[in-house]
This record gives C-alpha cells, sequence and structure tokens, in this order.
C-alpha cells in the first residue's frame, strides 16, 4: 500500500519518536521540563508519519488495516466532538494539563503513530523495535542509578523522595514502571536460541539491573508489570510450543493472581499487607470520581484532559473527609479517558484493547514455533496495562503503548499467509524487496506530501515551544514586560497566566494581579488555582473576594466556609 521508500523512512520515524519522546527533556528552557517537550516531539513526529501515509490514504480503508484505520478515525472524530460540545475550553482541552499535557492532541498523535506502526511491522522491524527498546532501557538504568547516587546533571527539584529515580518522566512511579517493562524485554529475548550465551547473560544482567532500579524507586509499579508482562510471556511461550495444558494452568494461575492483586490494591485479600498504602487508598477515591464523570457526562464527558477541573466537584462526602489530596487524573488510563471524552470515547479505546488482544490469539494460533520478538513485543504491552491500571498516562510512557498496539495489530495482518506469495519463492521474494529498496526513490506526490508534513509540524509544534520558552526566559531575567509578552502568546496557556498573576502580587502590584486574574477567569472560569490566588491579593475588594469565594465553592463543594 506504501511505496518501499515511504514505509522506509515511516519505520525509522516510529524507532526515532519511542527513543526521543521516552528521553527528550528541557530543563534550562521551558517551566515544564518533562512533559511539554515529549508533547513538542510527539506533535512533530506524528504530523510527518501522517504526512508518508496520506498519499495512500483513499486505499487505507479498502485493505486489510481497514478495521484499525477506522477505529483510529473514530476514536480521532469523537475528540474532536468532545472538544466542541463538553464545554470546556477548547484550547485547554487540545494541549492538556500542565506537566500532564494529555490532551486532544496528544491523543490523536498517539492514534497516528499507532497506526503508521501498523503499516511496517514485520519480522525485521520488530528486531529493529525491539533493540532501540533496549538501548533506551540500558539509557534510563543508567541514567536511574546516577539519580538515585545524587549526580544528577540537570537542576531538576524531586518532589518525591530524595535521590529517587526519576528518570526523564519526572516522576519515580513513571521510572518504576517503564523499568519493569524493560526487564520484560530484556528476561524475555534471554530466551533467543540464536544468541551467543555471552549476549543472553548481558541481557539477564540488564533485566536485574531494571529491576533494582525499580526498587530504588520505592515505588511497586515497576514489579507489579513486570510479573504481568513476563506472566503473560511464560503463557505464550507454552501455547507456542504446543504445551496447551500447562498454558491453560499457568493462565488460570494468572487469572487468580490478577484477581488476588487487584484485591491487595483495594485493601483485601492475602495480599494487601504487602500491595496496599495510603496513596492506594486515595487513588480509590479518583477512580469513584472518574466513574462519576463518566456516568454524569455519557456522551462528551468533562473535556480531554479535564479530570482535575472536576474531582473537587464530583468526589464523594468520605472522600473529602478523609484526603486533602486533589488531582487532576484519575490514576487510571481508561477513567482517564473516559472521564475526558465519555463513555463513546471509552468504548473505542476499549475496541482498539480488544483488537490487540484478537491480534496475540490469531497469531499464536497459528504459530509454528516460539517467536520471541514477537512475544517480548506483547510482554511489553501486557506490562503497560498493568501500569496503565492503577496510574496515570505519561506520554514518554503511553507512547509505548501506542506503538506496541500498532505494532502487534501490524504484525498479525502483515505476516498473514497469502497464496499469491506462497507461490514465490523465498530467496526471490527476498532479492525482490531488496532491489527494489536499493533503487525506488519518493514519488513527487509523497515529496511534496512530506515537504507539507514537516511545515505544518513544525507550525504546530513550533509555539508551544517557544511560548513558554519566552516566558520562562523572561522569568529567569526579571523582565516584567518580557513576562507579560510571553505569558499572552499563542497557543495560550493557564500555567503562564496564573505565574503571571503570581508574579504581579508577589511584586506588589495588586492591581496588574488583578487585571489578569479578571481576564483569565472569563477564559478558565473552572480554574481552582486562578479563584484561590485571588483571595490572596490584599487590595482585592470585598466583592470580588465573595465572588472568587462562591466560585471555589461551586468548584469544590466540601470546601470549608473561608
Amino acid at each position: 500500500m506504501l511505496e518501499t521508500r515511504s514505509k522506509q523512512i515511516l519505520g525509522t520515524l516510529i524507532l526515532v519518536a519511542v527513543t526521543a519522546i521516552t528521553l527528550v527533556v528541557a530543563p534550562y528552557t521551558l517551566i515544564d521540563p518533562m512533559a511539554l517537550p515529549k508533547l513538542v516531539v510527539l506533535a512533530f513526529l506524528a504530523i510527518v508519519t501522517l504526512s508518508l501515509i496520506a498519499p495512500a490514504l483513499k486505499n487505507l480503508f479498502k485493505s486489510n488495516y481497514k478495521t484499525l484505520a477506522m477505529m483510529s478515525a473514530l476514536f480521532v472524530f469523537q475528540i474532536v466532538l468532545v472538544m466542541l460540545f463538553s464545554g470546556a475550553n477548547i484550547t485547554a482541552q487540545f494541549l492538556g494539563t500542565y506537566q500532564r499535557q494529555t490532551g486532544a492532541l496528544t491523543y490523536i498523535c498517539l492514534a497516528l503513530l499507532m497506526l503508521s506502526a501498523s503499516f511496517v511491522s514485520d519480522s525485521d522491524f520488530i528486531k529493529r523495535f525491539i533493540r532501540i527498546t533496549l538501548i533506551v532501557g540500558v539509557i534510563l538504568i543508567i541514567y536511574g542509578n546516577f539519580q538515585y547516587f545524587g549526580l544528577e546533571p540537570f537542576p531538576y527539584v524531586n518532589a518525591y523522595t530524595v535521590n529517587a529515580p526519576i528518570g526523564t518522566f519526572g516522576n519515580p512511579n513513571f521510572q518504576s514502571a517503564f523499568m519493569g517493562m524493560i526487564a520484560v524485554v530484556s528476561f524475555t529475548m534471554v530466551l533467543n536460541k540464536s544468541y551467543k550465551n555471552s549476549m543472553r547473560v548481558v541481557l539477564a544482567l540488564a533485566g536485574v539491573a531494571s529491576l533494582i532500579v525499580v526498587y530504588e524507586t520505592l515505588s511497586k509499579q515497576g514489579f507489579l508489570n513486570f510479573t504481568a508482562g513476563f506472566g503473560a510471556v511464560i503463557i505464550l511461550w507454552l501455547f507456542m510450543i504446543k504445551r496447551k495444558s500447562l498454558a491453560l494452568a499457568a493462565s488460570c494461575l494468572g487469572a487468580i493472581g490478577t484477581v488476588f492483586t487487584f484485591l491487595g490494591l483495594i485493601n483485601t485479600g492475602p495480599l494487601a499487607s504487602f500491595l496496599f498504602k495510603s496513596s492506594l487508598e486515595a487513588r480509590g477515591c479518583y477512580w469513584r470520581a472518574g466513574m462519576k464523570m463518566v456516568v454524569d457526562h455519557p456522551f462528551f464527558g468533562v473535556g480531554m484532559d479535564g479530570f482535575g477541573n472536576w474531582f473537587a466537584r464530583v468526589r464523594l462526602a468520605d472522600c473529602a473527609a478523609k484526603f486533602s489530596t486533589w488531582s487532576n487524573s484519575a490514576h487510571n488510563v481508561f477513567l482517564d479517558i473516559g472521564s475526558s471524552g465519555g463513555f463513546i470515547l471509552l468504548a473505542i479505546y476499549l475496541a482498539i484493547f480488544v483488537l490487540v488482544v484478537v491480534s496475540i490469539t490469531r497469531i499464536v494460533n497459528r504459530s509454528t514455533g516460539f517467536d520471541v520478538y514477537f512475544v517480548a513485543l506483547v510482554g511489553a504491552w501486557v506490562a503497560y496495562q498493568a501500569q496503565a491500571f492503577i496510574s496515570v498516562n505519561q506520554i514518554g510512557l503511553a507512547i509505548w503503548a501506542w506503538v506496541l498496539s500498532g505494532l502487534i495489530i501490524g504484525y498479525e495482518i502483515n505476516t498473514r499467509v497469502k497464496e499469491a506469495e506462497q507461490s514465490v519463492p523465498v530467496k526471490a521474494k527476498q532479492h525482490s524487496k531488496k532491489g527494489k529498496s536499493q533503487t525506488q526513490s519518493l514519488s513527487s506526490g509523497v515529496v511534496i506530501s512530506l515537504f507539507v508534513g514537516v511545515l505544518v509540524g513544525v507550525i504546530v509544534a513550533g509555539p508551544m515551544y517557544f511560548s513558554n520558552s519566552r516566558f520562562y526566559a523572561a522569568m529567569k531575567a526579571n523582565n516584567f514586560a518580557g513576562v507579560e509578552s510571553a505569558a499572552y502568546l499563542k497557543p495560550q496557556d493557564e500555567r503562564r497566566l496564573f505565574m503571571l498573576a503570581g508574579i504581579y502580587r508577589n511584586a506588589k502590584m495588586d492591581a496588574k494581579a488583578v487585571e489578569v486574574l479578571r481576564e483569565s477567569t472569563v477564559t478558565y472560569p473552572d480554574s481552582l488555582d486562578m479563584w484561590t490566588l485571588w483571595l490572596t491579593i490584599p487590595t482585592a475588594t470585598p466583592s470580588d473576594i465573595a465572588y472568587a469565594k462562591a466560585q471555589l465553592k461551586r468548584l469544590d463543594p466540601f470546601k470549608p466556609d473561608l
């Protein structure tokens, strides 16, 4: 369906995407050095990949990829509807919440990369993908240990346990989850009989090192998703070597373990003393709030990445009495998507999830032996899903889930046996493909489309970076005029406006602070931070104070009287 050269470039872009989006940080240039630079890179690369597949779109819905293409299109279409009809600020929905950035743009780009990954997924590509995965893993093992031993080269303020590795994710929970996934891939590749023993020892050591970093984070997420992912690897291995009885028995044990793990997470059952902690109890409140948002807003949700604007309003009384914590995430990816976009968006996401499971089943059923690279993909995908059940979406982690989904679905499509292919000798096919890849160049249509894609990618991604960078530079230089100018740059950002008002308030420029807040609360009426800041301004009028208190009571009915 794609030109040979287009497919090669697309494959390279997928590898660059998972690497760059995971590792990129901007500690000296942005007020959000972790999530925002990942969104910038994600947006640019996703748009470029779209430009490569755009010439083939007219045939896409008639191809073997039509099911995934339809699901991806419906997912994107529903996100657009949510932005238009949820009632939340469109720009805020587009970019997402500060330091999360999991808004409409992120999910649209992730869906595009998933679809793109499905086109290039074959035996050769997934071998390259596994190699890149392990390389990224080793980099973060080394970097995580630098952080653990107090050798962090960047001026991050670790809001968590001192020296707990946060990697390039900004949170030890995310670093733990990613290391658990890397451990799954490492130990799975030890099963590759084509590797020399020395290489298998190195892979085993990499797996052990990953788990050591998980321990250093003081977060159990990595152990949880490693157990789930490697358990899936063992079950698939048994099925593929035709030990069906053992595979079924292992599956039953896995199901029982999953049930006991879930019970332990909610402080019930024999594993409760090992798995439960107070943060998980708070997560229960977040989950219940997320479910209530889905039920109360079934069609369009509360707006993309809008959980934080609604959490205090919908949390139950017992949660409000017991916990003073506030959250901008349901700490469950499925509930985050459901609360953001309603039942329809959640249903489409679940349909993609089911398509991945169906693809795995089909490949296993027709396998003639143990496909270690494919099983490594599945193990990593299962590991992410385990993490997704109890944690938030982070772009550096989410990119792996969506690309892995595309690779698994695409691998099932691209490895189907066709009669036409069977009639061609293997060597002839390989020679033919090799010849084409060496001689075929991009058609003029693809070149034009690619040029447009790069241009549009810069137009979309560039302003997000430069507006934030200018604001940060002006703050560091104590340039009030520069800060004010940069705060209003497009795309508009609630956090910059809030920080501008705070800067004026701290400088005792109360009139300017009130002016910013008066304008900003019109655009962002559900901002708890904005209304709370208004209460701290000494010269605010009694009517302004009373109005701000009324808005805070609307946004948080359980808030004590002020």
